[in-house]
């Protein structure tokens, strides 16, 4: 059997990558991956900006709540025994990542509220109110007067205006700053009322209770203190790829789903007290994968007004 000097040199790289992932020395596989698979590295782009509650990325939702079977839980890789086991671990940072302020009576005016929560109107379709109403319902923001500011206000199905009692409030995510009214019905008067309004100059003061969500500095601090993280895209073939180099390596990880829209992403968890994990963790990060922990510290240090 002949070789060639090409195919010589071949063979000993591959053996001295193998050495060194064999002692834990340089992660040769996932630096295969990278070069093969160059859409693994995933940046979590902000979505557009639209009228519509769930246009907000629900964070304060991500560690889970109670109900959830997977409240405050990792999964993830290690070895151990020999092999490569899976194993989860339970978080109490994540358990406690959102929390929620409850403020009853708060007081804004109808210019203040830019979104909302349910529409006949394809909400996702607009960036704006204005837009909104004038694209869809015309005939109810003509013409503009205090007439027919009063006709729009007076509309039964506006709950926070002009019932009693009502489920409809605000909620406000610091992370993003806007208010939106939870809303039952009366979009299209809402939106009308809030157009003439703001053309005669004519304020509508609101009054109901306020949800203020949040991100747990506390948390973030804690699973920064305990992982280096990163986003990795989560298609079939990046994502096993990726497993099957941090199993070569050795090398433990942990992972947790995104929320919308970021479906097609994780999160992955490298342990700081792995060598290996940080050795993976120095070669993601030269290869500019997209830091999540520095992401999530950013987004927890928003604050309120």
């Amino acid at each position: 059997m002949h070789f060639h000097g090409g195919d010589m040199s071949s063979i000993f790289n591959d053996l001295i990558g193998s050495m060194q992932e064999d002692f834990g020395r340089r992660p040769s596989s996932l630096h295969a991956v990278l070069k093969s698979q160059p859409n693994l590295s995933a940046p979590l782009n902000p979505p557009a900006q639209t009228v519509a509650l769930d246009s907000v990325v629900r964070w304060h939702e991500w560690g889970g709540s109670s109900h959830d079977w997977n409240c405050g839980e990792l999964r993830g890789w290690h070895h151990e025994h020999d092999t490569y086991n899976s194993f989860n671990v339970g978080r109490e940072d994540l358990r406690t990542f959102g929390s929620c302020n409850v403020t009853e009576g708060w007081e804004c005016d109808i210019q203040d509220v830019v979104g909302l929560a349910n529409s006949k109107s394809v909400l996702a379709n607009f960036d704006t109110l204005d837009r909104m109403i004038e694209t869809d319902f015309p005939e109810l923001i003509t013409p503009i007067t205090a007439d027919k500011l009063r006709t729009n206000l007076a509309h039964d199905e506006i709950r926070i205006l002009n019932r009693e009692k009502t489920t409809d409030c605000f909620y406000r995510h610091l992370w993003d700053g806007r208010v939106f009214l939870v809303n039952g019905g009366g979009s299209r008067h809402f939106a009308a009322a809030r157009y003439i309004a703001a053309r005669l100059g004519t304020p509508v003061p609101l009054r109901g209770t306020l949800r203020t969500y949040a991100i747990n500095e506390m948390a973030v601090a804690s699973l920064q203190r305990d992982f280096e993280m990163f986003v990795i895209d989560d298609s079939p073939n990046g994502g096993r790829a990726f497993h099957d180099a941090m199993k070569r390596f050795r090398a433990s990880y942990l992972w947790r789903s995104l929320p919308r829209p970021y479906l097609e992403r994780i999160a992955i968890f490298l342990p700081r007290r792995d060598a290996r994990s940080m050795k993976v963790s120095a070669v993601l990060r030269e290869a500019g994968f997209f830091d999540f922990g520095l992401y999530l510290r950013s987004l927890a240090s928003c604050r309120r007004n």
